[in-house]
């Protein structure tokens, strides 16, 4: 049904003081600071992985070399795009008799929510991270004490990449989580090099982040101990689409992760006049996928 003039009289009596409409900005996009943005020409995409060798062994004299094999997934990944659109209707009349304006500037509403559709696809991927809802190639969520290789038989595992008992952000536990990366290895066992980069926290953890990361001495202690966190070059982003406010990550650099968005076809806007009614029609739609092929490069916990 269109949007009439019964249903919005405000709009049509003069004298208003002010109409409050779209207030409020937008926080800048947050996704794209994290997530490896790609664009698509297909249905899908998919991605495999195949290991490496593992380590060299010692060769005796006189004797033959060992051979070694390398292993590909036995599953493959797929990003399938998914279509979002939303749209709204007018009469001409209301169209024509909005003393403010508001129905023309009503299209900044729906730039609005593709935005928040974006961010909130996006960053379900960390909010989901700790249930199967989403999973990697081994099958299994993003953070987890139970990842595996894909060669099934190769290598000590199994691999976490969150705590065994899940712990508020700390000295202690932002330490622990740091270990954590640094010490991944690969499929194959060999060692590996992934630094975090990034913290990522929701707003009530920012003051905790901003003391571990800024302070010059070592917080919530009373020895003259220097902070040895600021040496480690890492960052910290306010989040403000996670939906468990003690929750917090690491993530390495991009290159260092597995956490991708592809653009099927980016946010577009179209309007168009229904010739029987004369409504005015406008829409915005656009697609695309978000996920995660492996759970190398980050860290998670839901926080005690």
């Amino acid at each position: 049904m269109p949007s009439r003039t019964g249903g919005f009289s405000h709009l049509l009596a003069p004298g208003m003081r002010e109409i409050v409409f779209q207030k409020y900005g937008q926080w800048p996009k947050e996704y794209t600071q994290v997530f490896n943005m790609q664009t698509s020409v297909r249905n899908h995409e998919e991605d495999s992985e195949v290991t490496g060798l593992g380590r060299m062994p010692a060769k005796p004299e006189g004797r033959s070399i060992i051979y070694d094999d390398p292993f590909q997934a036995s599953n493959k990944l797929r990003y399938t795009h998914v279509a979002y659109a939303l749209g709204f209707r007018v009469t001409e009349e209301l169209y024509e008799d909005d003393l403010y304006n508001i129905i023309r500037r009503m299209p900044t509403a729906l730039s609005r929510s593709a935005h928040q559709t974006e961010e909130v696809q996006s960053w379900n991927i960390f909010n989901n991270g700790f249930n199967t809802t989403n999973t990697g190639l081994d099958g299994l969520q993003l953070f987890s004490t139970a990842h595996t290789n894909i060669s099934r038989t190769s290598g000590s595992g199994p691999y976490a990449n969150r705590p065994s008992t899940d712990a508020d952000l700390s000295v202690t536990s932002l330490q622990a989580a740091i270990e954590n990366l640094e010490n991944t290895t690969d499929e194959r066992d060999l060692n590996i090099m992934i630094k975090p980069r990034l913290l990522i926290v929701a707003p009530e953890n920012k003051w905790m982040a901003r003391e571990l990361l800024n302070s010059e001495k070592k917080p919530h202690t009373a020895d003259n101990e220097i902070n040895a966190l600021l040496d480690e070059e890492l960052k910290y982003m306010v989040c403000h689409y996670l939906t468990d406010t003690d929750a917090w990550f690491l993530a390495g650099s991009k290159e260092d992760h597995y956490l991708n968005f592809f653009w099927r076809k980016s946010l577009k806007f179209d309007n168009d006049d229904d010739f029987d009614t004369g409504d005015a029609k406008f829409k915005a739609a656009m697609r695309f996928s978000v996920g995660f092929t492996g759970w190398r490069g980050t860290y998670g916990t839901s926080g005690a």
